[in-house]
């Protein structure tokens, strides 16, 4: 072999590899941009509708993740802010299109949701609470599950902590088999790969949740009656109107409330909120009367049921609430005043089978 070949040999294969190297550059590039504008242009168009109540640090931190994330599809933001005091929060996020639906009354999470998704131009909405960030596995998934399935109205995400991202705070709310209260699945421990990525069944909306606005209309929104907590009566009239839903565990937001630690972590909002404690106990009597129409034990049977997270919010109330006499007082009026609406309603609002209305 003639040794002075040997340094032309090499720049060849120097050459060749450079060539190849430069080819599946381009072929990857090629893949990736072909992609993104797939996306881009595919991705259904959505409207995120975040009703708000004297938390602007958390909804500055909510519309900063969706600036950061910059979500493909986004066709619009809708605040909708009934808070005492009333910053223009809007102006300070140029990129974002958002549009603020102001009150001066209190409006609740239920008619501020309604008011929203009615002024949406989107076919699909987006809710989201206030006290959440996403990022990029927030929106896509999610949003391409729902808007590829006939047969899906609803789609949940799974929630993790926001300053505990490794510790589930729920991945499905499905009812427990008594229908007294729901099953919180995963709550608390830590993400579970075996039941990710999948759908799972849920009778419940949680904090967040993808809804067609085509649904949203034949089912008429939120129950306003129910003023905070909607969303599993919604969900239980969706399935009635022949949809299914889900939680899907391929989507995450991030819930930005304290991780277990202490005395009092459970009950955050109530401690901050006593009108809100008010109507959450009022509309947990009404929903459990829903689904226990036929109870004519009903009262005795929601008393009992509803201590087991009466008594400990209360002791939260008292000993870490801003105003525990007035935060007591509103547990009273709660009972009273949700007993006298639910004992007025007797039949059966979601077409239980008769296999679930086994008198207790």
């Amino acid at each position: 072999m003639d040794f002075s070949l040997r340094p032309k040999i090499w720049r060849a294969c120097l050459r060749n590899i450079k060539f190849l190297y430069h080819v599946s550059y381009l072929e990857v590039s090629q893949r990736y941009c072909l992609n993104w504008y797939k996306q881009r242009w595919h991705m259904p168009r959505f409207t995120i509708v975040i009703p708000t109540h004297n938390r602007y640090d958390k909804l500055r931190n909510l519309l900063k993740s969706i600036d950061f994330t910059k979500p493909v599809g986004l066709d619009e933001i809708i605040v909708v802010d009934d808070s005492s005091r009333k910053v223009e929060i809007e102006n300070e996020f140029p990129c974002l299109n958002i549009h603020r639906i102001v009150s001066s009354e209190r409006l609740f999470i239920s008619r501020a949701k309604n008011l929203g998704w009615r002024k949406a131009n989107s076919d699909i909405i987006f809710f989201i609470d206030d006290d959440n960030i996403v990022n990029h596995r927030t929106f896509v998934p999610i949003i391409d599950k729902l808007a590829k399935s006939k047969c899906i109205g609803a789609l949940v995400p799974a929630v993790l902590y926001k300053n505990r991202p490794d510790l589930v705070w729920v991945y499905a709310t499905p009812l427990a088999k008594d229908r007294w209260s729901h099953v919180l699945i995963g709550r608390n421990k830590p993400r579970n790969p075996k039941i990710e990525n999948r759908f799972l069944d849920t009778d419940a909306l949680a904090n967040s949740s993808v809804v067609k606005r085509s649904v949203l209309e034949l089912t008429n929104g939120f129950e306003e009656k129910l003023s905070v907590n909607s969303s599993a009566d919604l969900c239980l009239r969706i399935k009635k109107m022949g949809f299914k839903v889900y939680a899907y565990t391929g989507s995450f937001i991030y819930h930005d409330v304290t991780p277990p630690s202490g005395f009092g972590w459970w009950a955050e909002h109530g401690a901050q909120d006593p009108l809100r404690v008010n109507n959450e106990l009022k509309d947990w009597i009404l929903l459990m009367r829903f689904l226990h129409f036929k109870d004519n034990l009903f009262v005795f049977h929601a008393m009992l049921r509803s201590m087991r997270f009466v008594l400990p919010n209360m002791l939260v109330y008292i000993f870490k609430g801003k105003r525990p006499h007035y935060l007591v007082k509103n547990v009273i009026t709660g009972y009273l005043d949700g007993f006298s609406r639910a004992l007025k309603f007797n039949y059966n609002r979601y077409n239980l089978s008769d296999a679930w209305l086994v008198t207790e």
